[in-house]
Parts: C-alpha cells; sequence; structure tokens
C-alpha cells in the first residue's frame, strides 16, 4: 500500500509502506506523508518494485496532492479476481483509504453486519474491503472483529490520523522506521531503500538478540509492529498528522484486549476439551480453504501439517468447503513436501508420502540436496532479511518454488502448533516446575513429578560453553520470569566472535533480553497465576513464533515465490480456547509406560484424521541437514562469503576468531560451528544485498552504547 502526505515548509511527515501478500494487492501497501510531489509517487512506485514478489498481478496507488497522502498497493489475486478487488480501498466518500495484506476469513458476516448497520456500499465482494466499513463503524476497536492473518494501514483524512495494525499472533509481517521526519511503513524492510533509507546495523540488538525478543530488527531504528500485547489482544501504531514531530518516540502505541492471556476456564471433561479442539480446528481449517484460486496443502512427516490434509479431506468429501472457484473436491488437493538425502535424518518426505497416500490426495515433493542449499542460499537470506539459525528457511524457498510451478497460490501449513500446544521438550522443564492443580487425575504423582523435574534441567541445555559471567546472565534472567526457557539458539550464540567493542553494549544474553521484555503486568500473573508451562508457552508464541519462525520458514519464504501461507493452528478462537486447557492435556504423563507424550490433546483430536504411525510419532521439528563436507557446495560458499574483507566491512566481528570457527567447523564437522559458520554468512550476505554501512563503536556520548 501506499501513502504519503507532508505538510507546506516540510514541517513533518510520514511515509509508510506496507507490503500486501494475499487476495489483494499481497505484496505492498504504501503510506506516505511527506512533500507530495512527482519524485515521492516515483519513490513509492520504486518501492513496490522491491515487493513484485509478493503481488506480481495488478498494482494500484492513490494520491491526494492536496492533503499530500498516498496509498499503493502490488495484489496477488486469490479472493474477487475481478477489478473490484484491487487496491487501495475507500469508503463511498474517500476520506478512508486503507490497504491490507492478508486475508479476513469472517468477511462474509462482517459484510453482512455492515450492510445492516451501516447500508454500507461495497463495489466488490473481496474480504480486505470490509476492513474500511468496520472502522467507520466502529473505529480503531474494529480489530477485535477481525478472524484473519492480515496487515492493515489505513488513512483517517477527517481524523488526520493513520493507523498500522497487525494480526495477533503476526503472521503477516509490518516494518517501520523514520526517515527525515517521515514515517515509513512496509511488509518487508527492502521497500524502504528507495524511500531514503540508509540501512545500518543495529548491533545492540545483534548482540543481545533483541531482533528476536522485542520490536528491534537487525536494522538501526527499523522496528516491527507488535503482534499483539498478549495473545488475545490487538495492538495499533498510531500518528496523528499535527504532532509537532515525527520521530521513534513520538508514535503511540495502543493495545486492545479482547481477553487475558490464559484463561481460568471451568474444568470439563477428557472428551469435551478433545471434541472442543477438534471442532475448532476443523473451523480454521475449513475458512482457510476459501479462494479462488487453487489451495494445497504443505504436508511433513509430522502430526501438525498430516491432521490439516486429513481435515481438508474430510472438508472436501463431505461438501462443507470446495477449491477454488470451480469447487473442486479432493481430486484436486494437492500436498507438497520438501525431501532430504536419504540417510541425512532429516529426510521425512516418506512418512509425508505415506501419509497422502492414505489419504488419496496428490503429494509432490521437493528434492532438495547440498547443491541446491548452496545455490539458493543468498536468494533466501535476501527475502527472510535476518538470520536464520538452520538451513532450513533455504529449503523452504525452494519448497515455495514448487508450489508456484504447479500453480498453486494458497497453502495451509502446520505452523504454531508447538507453540500454544507444548511441542518442543524445552517447555518439559516448565510442565514439571510445579503440579498441575487443574488437573488432579493425573497420573503423575508429586514425588514422580519432582524426579522427572530434575532430570528435564539436566537433559535440556541452555548453552555449551558460558563462561562464569554468562552463567550470571542466565542465572538473572530465571529469575526474572521465572519457568521461561531459554532461546534455543542461545548454544550458537555462545560461539559468535562478536568485536570486542561490542562490550559496550554492556553484559548481555538473548535469554535476559527474553525475560526482560516481558511486561510486569504479565509477570505478575505468570508468579501468581499461571501454571509455569503457560508462561512458557506465552514467551515463545510471543516472540520465538512470530519474530523468527514464522518470518524465516514462514511468510517471508512462502511470498518469496508469490505463496500465500495460512496457519490454521493460530486461529485465535483455537488458540483462546486451548489457552483454558490444563497443561496435564498439553503434556501427558503415562505411568504405564512411563513417558511424557508432547502435544496430547491435538493428538487425540486429530486421531481420526491421521495414521496409527503418525499417532505414535514422536516431534521432530522441521530442519535441514545441517553437517556437510570440506570441499563440498556448501564449504566453498562459506569459505567465499567468510572472507577477510568481508567480516571487516561488518565491522562488529573479530576476524581471526570467525576464521578459527569458520575452519573448525567443516574439519571437526562440528554442528553448531556450522550452524553459526551459516548465521555469519547470512550477515554478509544482507550486507552486500541492502548495502549496509559498517558498524562502527558508538560515540559514547550519542544514544546507543
Amino acid at each position: 500500500m501506499l501513502a504519503a502526505r507532508s505538510k507546506p515548509q516540510g514541517a513533518e511527515g510520514l511515509t509508510t509502506v506496507n507490503a500486501n501478500s494475499q487476495t489483494k494487492p499481497a505484496n505492498e501497501d504504501v503510506f506516505e506523508k511527506a512533500g507530495c510531489s512527482p519524485i515521492y509517487a516515483e519513490q513509492l512506485a520504486n518501492s513496490l518494485e522491491f515487493l513484485t514478489h509478493r503481488g506480481p498481478d495488478h498494482r494500484g496507488t492513490w494520491l491526494d496532492t492536496n492533503d499530500r497522502e498516498g496509498l499503493g498497493n502490488a495484489r496477488l489475486e486469490i479472493n474477487d479476481l475481478s477489478p473490484t478487488g484491487h487496491q487501495p480501498f475507500h469508503n463511498p466518500r474517500k476520506t478512508i483509504q486503507a490497504v491490507v495484506n492478508g486475508e479476513i476469513y469472517n468477511h462474509e458476516q462482517l459484510r453482512a453486519e455492515m450492510l445492516a448497520k451501516l447500508k454500507y456500499n461495497f463495489k466488490g465482494r473481496s474480504d480486505c474491503e470490509t476492513v474500511v466499513a468496520l472502522y467507520q463503524y466502529y473505529g480503531v476497536s474494529f480489530l477485535s472483529k477481525l478472524n484473519g492473518e492480515y496487515a492493515i494501514c489505513i488513512w483517517d483524512a477527517k481524523r488526520k490520523l493513520f493507523i498500522a495494525a497487525r494480526d495477533r499472533s503476526g503472521v503477516k509481517p509490518l516494518y517501520w522506521t523514520v526517515v527525515d521526519r517521515r514515517l515509513l511503513v512496509a511488509s518487508e524492510a527492502k521497500a524502504f531503500l528507495p524511500l531514503g533509507w540508509k540501512p545500518e546495523w543495529d548491533v545492540g540488538s545483534l548482540v543481545d538478540g533483541g531482533w528476536n525478543t522485542d520490536s528491534r530488527t537487525i536494522f538501526k531504528d527499523v522496528r516491527k509492529a507488535s503482534p499483539g500485547a498478549t495473545k488475545n489482544s490487538l495492538c495499533l501504531l498510531v500518528r496523528r498528522s499535527h504532532q509537532a514531530s515525527t520521530s521513534l518516540a513520538s508514535l503511540t502505541i495502543i493495545s486492545i484486549s479482547s481477553n487475558t492471556g490464559i484463561l481460568d476456564i471451568p474444568t470439563r471433561s477428557r472428551e469435551e476439551m478433545i471434541q472442543g479442539v477438534r471442532a475448532r480446528l476443523m473451523e480454521a481449517v475449513r475458512i482457510r480453504l476459501q479462494a479462488d484460486v487453487p489451495a494445497g496443502i504443505f504436508l511433513s512427516g509430522g502430526i501438525d501439517s498430516s491432521v490439516i490434509a486429513g481435515m481438508a479431506k474430510e472438508l472436501l468429501e463431505t461438501g462443507k468447503a470446495k477449491l477454488g472457484a470451480a469447487g473442486g473436491g479432493v481430486d484436486k488437493l494437492t500436498c507438497l513436501g520438501v525431501a532430504f538425502a536419504e540417510g541425512s535424518g532429516y529426510d521425512e518426505s516418506e512418512i509425508a508420502a505415506r501419509t497422502a497416500k492414505h489419504l488419496g490426495v496428490k503429494y509432490h515433493k521437493q528434492l532438495v540436496t547440498e547443491e541446491d542449499l548452496a545455490e539458493c542460499f543468498e536468494d533466501a537470506t535476501w527475502i527472510s532479511e535476518q538470520q536464520y539459525f538452520d538451513l532450513g528457511f533455504v529449503a523452504k524457498h525452494a519448497l515455495s518454488e514448487l508450489a508456484n510451478q504447479v500453480g498453486l497460490k494458497v497453502i495451509l501449513n502446520g505452523q504454531g502448533a508447538d507453540e500454544f500446544l507444548g511441542g518442543y521438550p524445552a517447555y518439559l522443564p516448565s510442565f514439571l516446575s510445579e503440579p498441575d492443580l487443574s488437573w488432579p487425575s493425573t497420573e503423575l504423582t508429586e514425588e514422580k513429578r519432582e524426579a522427572k523435574h530434575a532430570e528435564a534441567l539436566s537433559a535440556v541445555s541452555t548453552s555449551r560453553a558460558n563462561s562464569t559471567a554468562e552463567e550470571t546472565l542466565l542465572t538473572l534472567a530465571r529469575n526474572t520470569v521465572k519457568h521461561v526457557p531459554a532461546p534455543a539458539y542461545l548454544s550458537v550464540y555462545a560461539e559468535i566472535a562478536f568485536s570486542r567493542w561490542t562490550d559496550c553494549y554492556g553484559s548481555y544474553s538473548p535469554h535476559l533480553t527474553l525475560a526482560e521484555n516481558i511486561n510486569e503486568r504479565t509477570n505478575a500473573q505468570m508468579r501468581t497465576r499461571w501454571h509455569p508451562l503457560n508462561s512458557a508457552l506465552y514467551s515463545w508464541y510471543k516472540t520465538n513464533l512470530p519474530n523468527l519462525l514464522l518470518t524465516s520458514i514462514g511468510d517471508r519464504t512462502e511470498m518469496s515465490h508469490s505463496i500465500e501461507g495460512r496457519t490454521p493452528f493460530l486461529d485465535h478462537n483455537l488458540v483462546e480456547y486451548v489457552n483454558g486447557v490444563p497443561p496435564s492435556l498439553k503434556i501427558s504423563y503415562s505411568a504405564d509406560k512411563d513417558k511424557f507424550t508432547e502435544k496430547w490433546i491435538l493428538r487425540e483430536a486429530s486421531k481420526p484424521f491421521i495414521t496409527q504411525e503418525l499417532y505414535e510419532r514422536k516431534k521432530h521439528p522441521y530442519s535441514a541437514p545441517v553437517i556437510h563436507p570440506v570441499g563440498g557446495p556448501l564449504h566453498s560458499l562459506m569459505c567465499r562469503l567468510i572472507t577477510k574483507g568481508n567480516i571487516d566491512n561488518l565491522g562488529f566481528l573479530d576476524w581471526e576468531r570467525t576464521a578459527h570457527t569458520l575452519q573448525t567447523a567443516f574439519a571437526q564437522q562440528d554442528s553448531t560451528l556450522l550452524v553459526t559458520t551459516f548465521v555469519i554468512a547470512q550477515w554478509v550476505v544482507l550486507s552486500q544485498r541492502f548495502g549496509i554501512a559498517k558498524a562502527m563503536k558508538p560515540d559514547l556520548l550519542q544514544p546507543g552504547c
């Protein structure tokens, strides 16, 4: 989307760019408030050019030269394929302009409501057009009405008010910065480049992990719009045009609560809660099959994507859903998956193929070799705009290309289930740290719980070579917010050779940064009300999920090939319901087998739709092979990227120690050091592609150190 506004004599400016990935202009939105002239129109058009991959089907712009506002959008056509679906949207009086990236799944009900209450004159049947009518009727509280995955920018000319908002879970990206007193908002930071943005590293965010735990990014003064203050609330970025200045500090963040974070729901039977999860997930799948274009499913060897495929088949066979405008059935359902080399320990394609055969649906697999990982590494990094601690993001980039090649525009995936259903081993110590008083019938005795807790703590290692000082920081993090697991990449961070001058940022730890990012109100809930497992789930749902997973192996790698990813597990109705399920039904203990089962309630809810093989299979996180030989394609790529000149140009890494990491990683086939090497190489790629200035030690008299 595109918007521009500036005051005479350059009093202040607002420029926002927000990319869309959806039915409508899926790739970009730009809202600018700056001197509105042909040069600004050209800048905004150029910014959309950087987001063509998100919306290749149509572009639309709106400019008001009198008041100096503008909106622009590049469209990925999914719903309402006619010109009436083109963005930007506006109300009949043209006082409200909007662009929307994503999907509003309950748009039919909302449309009926606005026809009844407002007699609103819709120009078409696009789901995103309902946003304008809802805002006109409800004001900023309209967000609580939406069920979807979206990033929204609205300009209200009568109120001189700009609003940017993001969905509850952070499926759709939304970034903002201020350049020359202009506010820029975009779906991807690269869209800022034609608008005068000069990229710099946020070294403080890199070293303390803030890029993954708070609103910061790896770029200095580029922030992420928050997906929500709690799991069930919504946040907006608001800018009034009459404010005296445009700066990071002059922007207002508003939180609109629709529910508290972890709900207290009266005790129900085990079977009732299984049925409750099943019904809500089925509905989440049903509404995400809605599209006027073909839809498919990313299918792995895990339970999450498999139950979505199984439920989709059930819905299509019973006529409760259809595929595309032509109304295709199960015979049109397509599943796609990644295949790695046999024997690598990472290939799940045979399990996925068996699932597809069981369901009777088409299955395409994308074989990703080491050569493919090396070939796609730089492009996938440019798309992601940040580092990822696994080559899985490169493989997902390749898989999305396959989806595009077979003619799909919409893909349902299994992301998000682990974060609120207890799918990771790192959650087990939190689960065992206190008894679950909400489920007295548990088979886990107090004596057994305490013994298992000690075992779990020793099994989940947070780092591999911490100094006494680093261990002190970890202890402080645990004391700041209890029961919050450390970021999974902490062992990698311990191996990154940051330059000595970065000590000017003080002692740091990504775990401590995560803990300190939880506000005191939520912290109080964690201390006095929530079970420790729920505290752990909340912390990763709010940080690691939107800032890392939904970015690097979600929206970015899907939209790299114009694919809209949809996440049934992150439907807020399902998430809110599961919040009230006792911890002992998320991670269940069997005394007979003396073992724990992660995501137990999901397994039971999924049972009618998956194979016995999947029902009994343990969690295997999506990942790509890490071990690669000396002299192979990835080793050659790393040696080309990680050179003294390139590392010196970054400015924040020590060359001698980095060179030793590169040499040792491949020589000793050390998985942690290899991942560290991949991270450093991604920084080099971003430095080159973005033209990022060399990081320098900040002047101690200036903010930043």
